[in-house]
C-alpha cells in the first residue's frame, strides 16, 4: 500500500500540469474557432460590398488567416506538451509497478512537456500581436497593418 501512495505521489506532478495546460489549450482553442469564424463572416460580407471594397475585407482576411496559422501551431504545441505529460504518468507506473529506473526519460519527457508549453505561449503573444493589427485595420482604415501609433 505503501509502494501505491508513493507512486500516486510521483503522478501528481504531471496530472497537475495536464491540469494547467488543459486550461491554457481551451483558450486557445477558442481563440482559433472565434477567428474561423471571424474569416467566415469577413467571406460573406465581401461578397455583399462592391468589388472596390474588397481590399479592405481581404487584409482583414489575410491577417486573420495569419493568426489561425499561428494559432494551430500553439494549439499542436500544447497538445503535444499534454502527450508527453501522460507519458511521463505511464513512464512513472511503469516504474513503480514493474520496478524499472526510467528516470532519465520522465526527465526528459518532463523538459519536452515545458519546453512545448514555453513555445506555445510565445506562439500565444505573437497571435496577440497579430490580432492588433487586424484591429487597426478597423479602426483607423487609412493606416498601414504594420504601423504602431503612440507608446505602448
Amino acid at each position: 500500500m505503501e509502494d501505491f501512495s508513493h507512486l500516486l505521489q510521483a503522478t501528481l506532478t504531471p496530472v497537475a500540469l495536464i491540469s494547467g495546460v488543459g486550461l491554457l489549450l481551451l483558450s486557445m482553442t477558442n481563440r482559433y474557432n472565434h477567428a474561423l469564424d471571424r474569416i467566415r463572416h469577413l467571406l460573406k460580407e465581401k461578397q455583399a460590398q462592391p468589388m472596390a471594397d474588397w481590399r479592405k475585407v481581404d487584409l482583414s482576411i489575410g491577417i486573420i488567416y495569419g493568426r489561425c496559422k499561428i494559432m494551430r501551431k500553439a494549439i499542436l504545441c500544447v497538445s503535444s506538451s499534454i502527450v508527453s505529460s501522460g507519458a511521463m504518468i505511464f513512464a512513472t507506473a511503469l516504474e513503480g509497478l514493474g520496478g524499472l529506473e526510467l528516470g532519465w526519460l520522465k526527465a526528459l519527457l518532463l523538459m519536452v512537456s515545458i519546453g512545448l508549453v514555453v513555445v506555445a505561449s510565445i506562439l500565444f503573444v505573437i497571435e496577440v500581436g497579430y490580432s492588433l493589427r487586424a484591429i487597426t485595420l478597423e479602426i483607423e482604415p487609412g493606416l498601414p497593418a504594420n504601423t504602431t501609433r503612440g507608446t505602448e
